[in-house]
C-alpha cells in the first residue's frame, strides 16, 4: 500500500488552533479586568443621572405648589418610608414629583443600575425654601442615603 502525500493541506492543525484559543482566553481576561471597573463607573453615573431627574422634578414641583409649601419639608415620594413632615403641601408635592418621574418605586429601581440600587427604598426630597435649595437622596429602607449613590443638590 502507498501512502499518498497530499500536496497544498488547507486549514489549521489542532495545536494551532488550540494556541490560537489559550491567546484569546490570556487577552479576553486583561481586557477584561481592565474594562469593568469602567462599567461600574457607568452604572453609578446612570444612578446618579436618576437621582438628578427627581431633583429636576422636584424644582419644577416646588414652583407648581410654591403657595402652598410655606416652610421647610422633607418627602418620601413613594411613602414607603416614613418622616415625611405635615407642614403642608407636602402631598401635592409628592404626586407632582411621581408625574414628573415615575409612579412607582418599583419602575424606578429599574431605572437604578449599579449593586448598590438594591438597597433603595424611596427617594427622599428636602425643600429648603430658606436658602432655596431641593436635595434628592436615593434612601434605603430605615431612610438614611444608600451608601454609593450621592444626594443631588437644586436650586429652587
Amino acid at each position: 500500500m502507498k501512502k499518498r502525500k497530499e500536496e497544498g493541506n488547507k486549514g489549521f492543525s489542532l495545536v494551532e488552533l488550540i494556541i490560537v484559543i489559550a491567546i484569546m482566553a490570556i487577552l479576553v481576561g486583561i481586557v477584561g479586568t481592565q474594562v469593568i471597573p469602567y462599567i461600574n463607573k457607568s452604572k453609578e453615573s446612570k444612578d446618579q443621572q436618576v437621582v438628578n431627574s427627581y431633583s429636576t422634578a422636584g424644582v419644577t414641583a416646588y414652583s407648581e405648589n410654591a403657595e402652598k409649601i410655606t416652610a421647610n419639608i422633607t418627602v418620601f415620594v413613594y411613602g414607603e418610608v416614613t418622616g415625611t413632615t405635615n407642614v403642608g403641601g407636602e402631598s401635592d408635592f409628592a404626586t407632582a414629583v411621581k408625574n414628573k418621574t415615575y409612579s412607582t418605586i418599583d419602575e424606578a429601581k429599574k431605572k437604578f443600575k449599579s449593586n448598590h440600587a438594591k438597597d433603595v427604598a424611596d427617594i427622599k426630597l428636602e425643600v429648603d425654601i430658606t436658602n432655596h435649595k431641593i436635595t434628592a437622596t436615593a434612601v434605603n429602607a430605615s431612610g438614611t442615603k444608600v451608601t454609593g449613590i450621592e444626594p443631588v443638590e437644586g436650586d429652587l
